[in-house]
């Protein structure tokens, strides 16, 4: 999963289209078997033509905001482990990780409404279309699940993180430094009396 956060949007956008355009015919398939070929497969090129472009505008800006790719796919996998790199720029971090856990609370409420619309919407179209969508809400009520599940560990490692970026020195890198790149404390260095360099008035 990492090396697919890696990529770079010109390749990644070829796979979430595959991806999603498959599901979506795979889907319709199932719920509507009546519906023609020729009109298939053209809802499933503009859903997936769609889907792809928003998402893939979503990645770039989260990809700039954090700075590039791999800091994505590094807070990612902090969020899963709780582990912090020993590099990560906690100027640039502490923003972007609190985003991510104000999404991850969100869900706490978001995904129990999601599921009862869902769910609701499931029974009905059972009833009335066909027993498919019993198969859509036992995997519906799955996915609900893994969610609350990956919410709590997700905001529990966000909140060590941060605690454990916070007691870091927050560092400000000038422009063109690579991130994280440790910065000279103003008035940290100091001499002794008699040892300053000499200035150049000093040697007429």
């Amino acid at each position: 999963m990492d090396r697919i956060r890696r990529l770079p949007l010109p390749a990644l956008l070829p796979i979430m289209f595959v991806v999603v355009g498959g599901l979506y015919f795979l889907i319709g398939l199932l719920t509507s078997p009546e519906e023609t070929m020729p009109g298939r497969l053209v809802g499933t090129l503009v859903y997936a033509v769609i889907f792809s472009a928003g998402f893939s505008i979503l990645i770039a800006v989260r990809r700039r905001k954090a700075g590039g790719a791999e800091a994505v796919t590094a807070m990612q996998r902090t969020i899963r482990t709780g582990k912090v790199p020993a590099d990560a720029d906690s100027a640039t971090w502490i923003p972007e990780l609190e985003r991510y856990r104000v999404r991850y609370r969100r869900n706490r409420w978001v995904v129990p409404v999601m599921f009862v619309l869902f769910a609701a919407l499931c029974v009905s179209l059972a009833l009335s279309a066909g027993p498919v969508w019993w198969l859509f809400l036992v995997l519906f009520a799955g996915l609900c699940v893994y969610s609350g599940w990956e919410t709590r560990r997700a905001l529990r490692n966000l909140d060590a993180s941060l605690e454990e970026l916070r007691r870091r020195p927050i560092t400000s890198a000038p422009a063109g430094s690579a991130p994280g790149t440790p910065q000279p404390t103003a008035g940290a260095a100091w001499t002794l009396p008699g040892d300053e360099a000499p200035r150049p008035d000093d040697a007429s």
